[in-house]
């Protein structure tokens, strides 16, 4: 059964690097500053490679081991139509494509794919493109459009020997732009579950197609602000608003009707997501319910419960794509636009503008005295204490929506009975008197403020984080000092965003 290992999105970057959820099993290094994000009507976000600018991925394990499939969109322009221009490097073999006998082709090893009657590799259009690595040592070459497999089978084979532990994307020509995204690595893959998968990789990272021939005359808006024309994010969010705009023509609707918001995953969020089925897609489907609305000459209007902006890669625009089910618009009596099985579609984007005040941290944060579990034999349950210091010029003010909580990938030097977030108290620096804080659920394990607080330049609060105990070390827990975070949200002036601290394991000593 294939197992997706990596996904990289490839359509941001967020401090001149990609996104990468893998650091402890995949590096990551960008040459060249030409590259950039942008979006098209296709595709929707994507990375541009253009002149040299190169992206490497560097594996801990092997990525050709048999039953791996590798599997990305690209689109490209070559300056000269006789250069090559390089698709994805795997090792040293490079996919590519380039001029034969005046048509272009895929290569690949030694294996060569020209343009014929059922296959049409050509510049300014999105392909999906695959490598598969069989148990018998060979490699096979998918190269799909929109219209799903171009070719049932493979359009190169070769044999493969080498073990390969890199990708890179791009390194081209001055004037060449490659535009990547959504590359996935899949392991256990067999043969006949290949196709499947690039079947399904398109179905759900290539929907943005603009099918609409009403693109002019009707269109839709998303809005949570009165002031902005723009999607606004806010630490204390607006209800989010759609609204269908007719443009003048007459709408009839049916019962079922249906419309759906599509956008990349991670910039909206349910809040009631468990009730949710979601999927890998890098998409996140919202169906507003317009059975019971009025809207013969009226716009379709409604509000979006349960949902907020989180907008997790940071972007600055936003590709919306909605589709429409069963409504009939009519200009005059002349034209007529009737969605049953298949949707009105339309794609838009949104200015995105972030209101949460500056992305700077307002704290230091420390362990105050023992900042040491010992993890010897008889070790028992320990305290520490969490000094967050206020660094700012200013008051920090909180509200009963601002919180705290401590994570870390380093969790498991504890042991597993400890419930390391469920032994928290807040308390006054210097008097250690409790500050009173909401309860916390299993679904909620920030400790939140009860009432309204004023922290002031140079003051600090204390989190007591009670009942943490230490694993025995082991070859992969060694004693040593392990990095935690301080996660804070909502406070008045500032982005959410979190605090690196350190907590040691083995001898007990005291800092001072």
């Amino acid at each position: 059964m294939a197992k997706l290992s990596y996904y990289f999105p490839l359509d941001n970057l967020v401090n001149d690097e990609i996104i990468n959820n893998y650091k402890s099993q995949v590096q990551s290094a960008l040459e060249n500053n030409t590259i950039e994000v942008d979006f098209d009507q296709y595709k929707g976000s994507y990375l541009n490679f253009k002149d040299e600018s190169k992206l490497a991925l560097t594996f801990k394990k092997n990525i050709n081991k048999g039953g791996t499939l590798i599997n990305f969109f690209f689109n490209y322009d070559k300056k000269n139509n006789t250069d090559t221009i390089s698709l994805i490097t795997i090792g040293e073999e490079v996919l590519s494509v380039l001029k034969s006998n005046k048509r272009n082709a895929v290569s690949f090893k030694n294996g060569i794919k020209i343009n014929d009657i059922d296959f049409k590799i050509r510049e300014n259009t999105w392909f999906n493109g695959s490598l598969y690595f069989d148990d018998c040592g060979n490699v096979d070459i998918y190269i799909t459009d929109e219209k799903f497999l171009i070719n049932r089978k493979a359009i190169i084979s070769v044999d493969n020997s080498v073990d390969y532990q890199n990708i890179i994307i791009g390194g081209n020509k001055e004037g060449d732009q490659l535009r990547i995204a959504d590359l996935s690595v899949y392991n256990e893959v067999a043969k006949d579950e290949v196709e499947n998968i690039i079947n399904k990789s398109i179905e759900q990272h290539l929907t943005l197609l603009s099918k609409s021939t009403l693109m002019d005359t009707v269109s839709f808006n998303l809005t949570n602000s009165a002031e902005y024309d723009k999607l606004v994010i806010e630490n204390e969010q607006q209800p989010l608003s759609f609204e269908f705009l007719r443009g003048g023509m007459a709408l009839e609707k049916y019962d079922n009707c249906v419309a759906k918001l599509k956008v990349k995953k991670g910039f909206f969020k349910y809040d009631f997501t468990e009730s949710k089925d979601v999927g890998e897609s890098d998409e996140i489907d919202i169906s507003p319910d317009l059975k019971n609305q009025q809207t013969n000459a009226t716009n379709l209007k409604v509000v979006l419960e349960g949902l907020s902006i989180i907008n997790s890669l940071e972007q600055e625009r936003v590709l919306v794509q909605l589709e429409i089910y069963n409504l009939t618009l009519t200009k005059d009596e002349f034209s007529t636009t009737y969605t049953k099985s298949q949707p009105l579609i339309i794609d838009k984007v949104f200015e995105v503008i972030d209101l949460r005040g500056t992305n700077e941290c307002p704290f230091e944060v420390f362990i105050l005295g023992n900042d040491t579990l010992y993890n010897g034999t008889g070790n028992k349950a320990q305290t520490v204490n969490l000094l967050i210091n206020n660094i700012t010029d200013e008051q920090l003010k909180f509200s009963d929506n601002s919180g705290f909580r401590v994570i870390s990938n380093f969790l498991d030097i504890l042991e597993n009975d400890v419930q390391q977030t469920g032994n928290f108290k807040l308390k006054q620096f210097r008097s250690f008197n409790d500050i009173p804080t909401k309860p916390r659920s299993t679904g909620n394990d920030f400790l939140y403020y009860q009432n309204e607080y004023v922290l002031n330049k140079g003051e600090s609060v204390m989190l007591e984080i009670s009942g943490l105990k230490a694993r025995q070390p082991t070859f992969t827990n060694p004693s040593g000092s392990y990095p935690f975070y301080l996660e804070y949200k909502n406070i008045q002036g500032y982005r959410n965003g979190k605090a690196k601290f350190y907590i040691k394991t083995g001898k007990i000593f005291y800092s001072l």
